[in-house]
């Protein structure tokens, strides 16, 4: 017991290190109130630091969440179809934001910095299309990227509900967040949808913390089966 219990502290460890990173860097994520697409440009360009190390930390954070959820998967049962297309869809969605990240922390502040002195209507044309392209881009990979881990956290939350006991608290609470996702990305519109997307995110925080919890209670969770 006590050889198992080294490793299943350190993924607990590791998810609640991701939640709380997860929940700092959305705290402190740049948001320019600029008017106009000159200002708006400027206060890019002077966040740039800041959006490479917020975006770069949402980016490294998924990537150590793709691990995790690899190991939470053999806990679960690695060889169940459920757990096997929860890990390929929550692995896709990263994949998404990560390009979403990668576009909104580095891509448009390097658009910004590079038209941050333009005074002429050609360059700020220029300008402003590219922003708006990249916009359009994070718009869509965005959603999509929780879209799809939203469906993978519904499909091992409901492995976790069928467990009972206390892993059933924790799987209410990921469908919960998994439908509350769905229903911001499919029906609910601009400008409130993005809003309420951070609060779906700071959600899926709560039940990586969750997560951690059950995997510190070597009680709390069934052993993992040994065939589908």
């Amino acid at each position: 017991m006590t050889e198992q219990a080294h490793p299943q502290r350190g993924l607990a460890g590791a998810f609640a290190l991701c939640a709380l990173a997860t929940l700092v860097l959305l705290a402190s994520h740049p948001a320019p109130a600029a008017r106009g697409l000159v200002e708006l440009l400027q206060a890019e360009a002077r966040d740039r630091l800041r959006d490479a190390l917020v975006h770069g930390g949402f980016i490294a954070t998924l990537s150590v969440l793709i691990v995790c959820f690899a190991l939470l998967s053999r806990r679960l049962g690695a060889a169940r179809v459920p757990v096997v297309a929860a890990l390929v869809m929550f692995s896709l969605g990263c994949e998404l934001v990560i390009l979403s990240m990668i576009i909104d922390g580095f891509a448009v502040p390097a658009i910004a910095t590079r038209f941050s002195g333009a005074v002429e209507p050609g360059e700020l044309g220029s300008a402003e299309t590219l922003l708006i392209l990249c916009g359009t881009l994070i718009r869509f990979l965005l959603p999509a990227g929780l879209l799809f881990q939203a469906v993978a956290i519904a499909c091992w939350s409901a492995l976790m509900v069928r467990d009972g006991g206390r892993p059933r608290a924790v799987g209410v609470l990921g469908v919960a967040t998994a439908a509350f996702l769905g229903a911001v990305i499919v029906a609910v519109p601009p400008p409130l949808g993005p809003h309420l997307l951070l609060g779906g995110i700071v959600l899926q925080s709560v039940w990586y913390f969750g997560i951690a919890a059950l995997l510190l209670d070597r009680s709390g969770w069934p052993a993992a089966p040994s065939r589908s």
